[in-house]
């Protein structure tokens, strides 16, 4: 296996994550515009006031507002980092590298779900039952790692509060130690 097969087998198994992570982006960022257009374009707020007796401040709906229009940017932002691969430059051999991956798999316990050649589909669970996806492809010149927080159906996710980043610097640096 080579690096540009490694990308388009990682690509063809997290295409529908990435497309249902922007989904999640979009839609929270429409009903935010929603919202925001109802308040200011509108008289949905004047007549629940008077129907109910204004129910909640106009401030609290537009930090409400305001909340879901950031999450939603906020998704943009991180989609491309989540799903991105980091490089991390070896000189060892391969037989090297595999002992170095042999180790890191018993160091943190990881399970196995793909091993091809130099290529492995792993998972690690971490604390408070959080589990992430570990992508990790290693040839002559370098090691290719992307790891990604596991959600329930969805292998993305961009709300993990950089979890995932902690676990790749983990890894990361227990290859860079072995170098």
């Amino acid at each position: 296996m080579t690096y540009e097969k490694f990308k388009e087998k990682f690509k063809k198994s997290n295409s529908f994550d990435i497309y249902w992570s922007y989904f999640i982006s979009i839609f929270l960022l429409g009903i935010g515009l929603f919202f925001l257009y109802l308040l200011n374009f509108t008289d949905w707020y004047e007549l629940s006031k008077v129907t109910t007796k204004n129910i909640a401040p106009i401030w609290s709906i537009y930090f409400f507002c305001g909340l879901l229009i950031l999450i939603g940017l906020y998704g943009f932002w991180r989609i491309p980092k989540t799903f991105g691969i980091t490089i991390i430059k070896s000189d060892f051999s391969i037989d090297e590298k595999k002992q170095i991956v042999n180790q890191i798999i018993n160091d943190f316990d990881l399970n196995e779900v793909e091993r091809e050649e130099q290529y492995l589909h792993l998972i690690y669970y971490g604390r408070y039952s959080s589990s992430f996806v570990i992508y990790l492809f290693y040839d002559s010149n370098n090691f290719y790692m992307n790891v990604h927080h596991a959600i329930i159906m969805n292998n993305g996710g961009f709300t993990d509060f950089g979890a995932s980043k902690r676990v790749a610097n983990k890894i990361k640096s227990k290859i860079l130690a072995n170098n």
